[in-house]
């Protein structure tokens, strides 16, 4: 009961003022995307999910290739669909024969993988057919019904196999093969589909997985090409998530780490059983952007949990930067009881809650 009040908190935010028709929808603030409604889900969901396992990962590939969006495409005046284009059939690699997403062969002229046969310059040995591109995620951005921009995440390993062992692809290596393979993306976009003309504006960005065991990031994003013809403009880039609190998190960013230790002190001692605090903290170019957070609290009676909303809503006053944005997920037990945002450029903290 708790979490279909919850969804309908969250449904009744989002459809205020809104119509059925993607021409009227409108963003749950002013520096999202709005989804254009009716939302048509693609048949690549359950695609996503094998081939990437990791849940965080997928959601990681997909929120920050819309961030990444918002610098040539405006949250402000478009609505955005997914894989309007590029369906199951057009990646299906069940077999490594066929789409997007298989190898380069005869039959399979538009395979964006190396074939099984072809050699491949890692900087660190040469490796024979490695599959390169795990996963491809499609954002299409629209003004009323009219087609305005595309963005493509492209999942790229990190490592491929020379002689038996694993080596790492050197930033070279994969930004060579980065260029070529997404200038072949976009060409094919452009010849396939008679919506996507040579003047709609196209952006690629690679995210490269991250398969450290040690390491506390699942990967991010590392180069993308914009396309307005079919010629790009590439750039370095560099996004990525670390979970909080750990290793890297502490090293590179000292004076926030011990703002989140000092928050999740004052959380801890809410109620008399244990509150549980963790995050995951985006940066982008090496500064930090958003830190979401989730509170686990085991309030026994409504009262309890309204005191631990209010306590956490009071605590993130422990971070002073206004510089990034802050997403506070609170559950009580295994059900979620509050969600606290406070956004970018801005002290003030918005609470939704079910109580």
């Amino acid at each position: 009961m708790k979490r279909k009040i919850l969804l309908s908190l969250a449904l009744t935010l989002c459809l205020v003022g809104c119509s059925t028709s993607a021409a009227h929808t409108v963003p749950l603030n002013s520096q999202e995307y709005a989804a254009s409604l009716p939302y048509a889900a693609s048949d690549m969901r359950g695609k996503h999910v094998g081939l990437v396992s990791n849940e965080d990962m997928r959601f990681e590939l997909e929120q920050g290739l819309m961030d990444l969006s918002k610098q040539y495409f405006s949250p402000t005046s478009l609505t955005f669909r997914n894989h309007a284009f590029l369906d199951y059939d057009e990646l299906d690699a069940t077999d490594g024969s066929r789409g997007l997403l298989g190898t380069l062969r005869d039959n399979n002229p538009n395979g964006l993988n190396p074939g099984s046969g072809e050699q491949f310059d890692t900087g660190n040995g040469i490796s024979v057919g490695p599959i390169l591109v795990g996963d491809l995620y499609e954002i299409d951005y629209y003004s009323q019904n009219d087609l305005s921009g595309i963005a493509i995440g492209l999942l790229v390993a990190d490592k491929a196999e020379v002689d038996g062992q694993d080596v790492e692809i050197t930033p070279e290596a994969m930004y060579s093969y980065f260029q070529v393979t997404s200038t072949k993306l976009v060409a094919y976009l452009r010849e396939r589909f008679n919506e996507v003309s040579r003047n709609t504006p196209i952006l690629v960005a690679a995210y490269q997985m991250n398969t450290d065991p040690s390491d506390s990031s699942n990967g991010g994003y590392i180069y993308e090409g914009y396309f307005t013809g079919n010629t790009g403009k590439f750039t370095e880039i560099s996004q990525e998530y670390l979970l909080t609190p750990s290793t890297r998190f502490i090293s590179e960013f000292p004076e926030l780490a011990s703002e989140f230790a000092q928050f999740k002190s004052q959380v801890s001692q809410i109620l008399p059983d244990d509150a549980y605090v963790t995050g995951k903290l985006r940066v982008e170019n090496g500064a930090p952007v958003m830190l979401q957070i989730k509170v686990e609290t085991f309030g026994k009676t409504a009262g309890e949990a309204l005191a631990a909303i209010q306590s956490v809503n009071q605590d993130l006053s422990s971070f002073t930067s206004t510089d990034m944005a802050y997403k506070v997920t609170i559950f009580n037990g295994t059900e979620v009881c509050a969600m606290i945002e406070r956004e970018t450029g801005s002290a003030k903290t918005n609470v939704i809650t079910i109580y």
